[in-house]
């Protein structure tokens, strides 16, 4: 999974990126505009009560890609103020945590989240409809010359670009947004979003509160968003300690949890993933999986000719395996099931799949 920290310059993108990543530094980049990379590990308590079980010789959990991108700062073209380079590297992210600046600055001054919010979302709208129109100004003329094959992707882009002169981002438009000829656009609007309000020590949680309802007020109803906060420099400061000492000062701040385990968790929302595991003596390894999908499409997950020889799946819940206390028990009280392609993989399920190639 990998997640792009985006907004304005000053906004404290990498003060978030330290607070997401355990501390980590944003890496030196090789020029101002490429990304750091932070990878993290998703902590998950079922994984390691399955490593305790079975002794593998590896355990693998699922990982985040936390990507620094550089702020947006109007070197673009004209009338889009998202430079191409950067760009670049916003569309090859499965979702946006955008950063919105709630404290003061000396050099920027008392914050305007509200402001903010709405200048960076309209750029972003700007440059996806700058790629809508100039693809349309081609396809046009194509479909002139005899390419009726066209027509289909034509009528898509038309519908998107109403969407956005109207002044609403793709998400908006699911049958767009997700629409199979238009994936290969990588629509910026059209991925899923997460606001973060990053706010300075002063601020209450009523503050935050406050900016949080009046963005999603902004928002409306659109789906494959969310909000959540955090308290960047105090947070990764926290980041670095022991987890004794950390839960002290979480406490002090009013959170139950650290800035890395709560966005974790809202973006395994917001982009709709579960966790399935498989488990054996080499190796114990947890996968994520979207939603409502099925044991074939878990099977690819972890490989092709799986996906491709399927024959079954063997599945035992992650509850029912602990309650019971091994896979052999689990078989006896009945809690170990043979499933079949269709079948849709819930959160928490240990799969062994049968497959042959």
């Amino acid at each position: 999974m990998k997640l792009g920290i985006i907004g304005l310059p000053g906004s404290g993108k990498s003060t978030v990126f330290k607070a997401l990543t355990g501390g980590m530094e944003s890496p030196v980049r090789k020029g101002h505009r490429e990304p750091g990379l932070g990878v993290v590990h998703v902590d998950d308590e079922r994984l390691d009560y399955l490593a305790d079980c079975h002794k593998p010789q590896k355990v693998t959990p699922v990982q985040v890609e936390f990507h620094d991108i550089a702020g947006i700062t109007g070197e673009g073209k004209p009338g889009r103020e998202i430079g191409d380079t950067v760009l670049g590297h916003i569309r090859t992210m499965d979702a946006l945590v955008h950063c919105i600046r709630y404290f003061d600055s000396p050099v920027l001054g008392e914050p305007v989240p509200l402001q903010d919010f709405e200048s960076v979302e309209d750029e972003m709208m700007l440059s996806d409809l700058s790629i809508v129109e100039k693809r349309i100004e081609r396809l046009e003329k194509d479909i002139q010359r005899g390419r009726k094959e066209l027509t289909d992707e034509l009528e898509l882009l038309k519908q998107a670009g109403t969407c956005l002169n109207e002044g609403r981002p793709l998400r908006t438009s699911p049958s767009v947004a997700n629409a199979e000829k238009l994936k290969g656009f990588a629509f910026l609007t059209a991925k899923p979003e997460l606001f973060l309000i990053n706010a300075g020590d002063d601020k209450s949680r009523e503050d935050i509160s406050a900016i949080q309802d009046k963005i999603l007020q902004r928002l409306g109803h659109q789906p494959d968003v969310a909000i959540d906060s955090l308290y960047a420099d105090a947070e990764a400061e926290i980041a670095r300690l022991d987890p004794e000492d950390a839960q002290e000062f979480l406490e002090e701040l009013q959170l139950e949890e650290g800035a890395k385990s709560r966005i974790i968790k809202k973006s395994f929302e917001l982009l709709q993933l579960i966790v399935f595991l498989t488990a054996g003596d080499k190796e114990v390894r947890a996968w994520p999986l979207k939603k409502g999908e099925n044991a074939i499409t878990a099977a690819g997950t972890i490989h092709t000719d799986i996906q491709k020889g399927f024959i079954r799946a063997e599945v035992v819940s992650f509850d029912d395996f602990k309650e019971t206390g091994s896979t052999a028990e689990a078989q006896k009280s009945g809690k170990y099931r043979l499933e079949g392609k269709e079948y849709p993989v819930q959160d928490g399920d240990i799969i062994y799949f049968r497959f042959n190639v």
